[in-house]
């Protein structure tokens, strides 16, 4: 009990003073004097940071480039097609009003087959760069498969420095947004555009204006030369492109022209020749509520035809006559397509398009002189990675000599993306 005392009265003697040195403390002390544990020490608020920089808002699905600040992500799709041609149209891949057979042609009358491909399937790369300080940064790498022995190839690469792009992609006049979805790969056979190494600006001027302007190599230059004339059509100077487009709440509206200079370069013992190549684009998208929308893309032009994805590899921007001078083909295209959701995750897409061509007598007899092609589809979304659908599809095309043909073909996918 003695000791017991003892050591009670040392506890008194040793707490009283310390109580009150702490007391005298916490009076005096100011918020910012307050003791913090240092960041170090929070070994699960240190996870927990690591795994927000994993994650970006800004770039969903992207991971750090550690060490850099850089962030990458992988994406594209795999896609599955099943086809049955009625008609015998001579590309498989493809439904290219320029394939259908006529008159006239070995193939006209050709019986209908079955196919299968996956060569659609695509896979990219998309690297970009987050900074308070730095020049805002993408680097783009793109390829598919579509090639006759399904080897890899480049559809685009590009950077993306600031407002400018530099490298291949969708060329300025490109408007995308101007066709419904189809699963035929060739999509919109009469849309303006295509794919070209290229330097463009463009810039956000208001909420609801950006406009464009680019220097375009012109890789189709599409000179006929049916009189075989010694040389080869050639390049001087870049394409130019001028764009605007106006958003608003429900809708977008495109405008664009070009000009381009095309050139037949005889050499020493060859005819040469120039002539001024331009071209016009309108196209839009406008939504009719939650589940509907209609699409529109039309183009004229002057010796402009290979623009027109129909006609590309066709020589349909000029043709160099007897006199070994150039005569420019005038060129339209009218594009439209119409959305409709039936319920959430399934809906039905149709787009028909429409090109013309008003080339001169030289033109070879079997080339394409107009035709249109249509497609209808019924798409089921399971959800935002996987899909299936149906689609059929029919088209015409009349040629110089004035064949004629058509054809039919359904096609049924599957599509996963990533």
């Amino acid at each position: 009990m003695k000791n017991y005392s003892r050591l009670l009265k040392v506890l008194l003697i040793f707490l009283v003073p310390v109580s009150g040195f702490t007391q005298v403390i916490t009076v005096q002390d100011s918020s910012k004097n307050q003791f913090v544990i240092p960041e170090s020490d929070l070994k699960e608020d240190i996870l927990k940071t690591a795994a927000e920089d994993l994650t970006s808002d800004q770039f969903v699905g992207s991971w750090p480039m550690f060490g850099t600040d850089l962030r990458m992500k992988i994406g594209g799709y795999l896609k599955a097609d099943l086809l049955y041609d009625f008609d015998g149209t001579t590309d498989k891949s493809q439904f290219l009003m320029s394939t259908i057979p006529v008159e006239g042609q070995d193939a006209y009358g050709n019986e209908g087959y079955v196919y299968f491909l996956a060569k659609e399937t695509r896979v990219n790369i998309d690297i970009r760069r987050f900074s308070d300080n730095k020049i805002p940064l993408k680097l783009f790498v793109e390829g598919d498969f579509f090639s006759t022995t399904n080897q890899f190839r480049l559809r685009h690469a590009y950077i993306t420095a600031g407002d400018f792009i530099i490298g291949q992609t969708w060329t300025t006049l490109s408007f995308l947004e101007s066709m419904a979805f189809m699963i035929d790969f060739a999509a919109g056979d009469a849309l303006f555009g295509g794919r070209s190494v290229q330097i463009r600006y463009q810039k956000q001027v208001s909420e609801k204006v950006k406009i464009a302007a680019g220097l375009e190599y012109l890789g189709a230059l599409g000179i006929e030369n049916s009189n075989g004339f010694d040389g080869q059509a050639n390049l001087r100077l870049p394409l130019i492109a001028l764009r605007i487009d106006y958003r608003w709440k429900t809708g977008v509206l495109f405008l664009g022209s070009s000009l381009a200079e095309l050139r037949w370069d005889g050499g020493s013992t060859g005819p040469e020749d120039q002539v001024l190549q331009f071209d016009a684009v309108i196209a839009g998208r406008q939504y009719i509520g939650k589940n509907n929308y209609f699409t529109y893309n039309i183009s004229l032009g002057n010796a402009s035809g290979e623009n027109i994805i129909a006609f590309a590899g066709s020589s349909a921007n000029a043709v160099l006559n007897k006199e070994g001078k150039l005569d420019p083909i005038p060129a339209k295209s009218i594009m439209f397509g119409f959305m409709h959701r039936w319920v959430e995750g399934l809906e039905s897409n149709f787009n028909y398009a429409y090109g013309w061509l008003d080339a001169p007598e030289s033109r070879a007899p079997f080339a394409l002189k107009r035709g249109g092609v249509g497609h209808l589809n019924l798409i089921k979304h399971f959800d935002q990675n996987f899909s299936i659908g149906g689609e059929y599809m029919w088209g015409a095309q009349r040629t110089s000599n004035d064949a004629f043909g058509n054809a039919k073909r359904f096609q049924l996918m599957a599509k996963f993306e990533f």
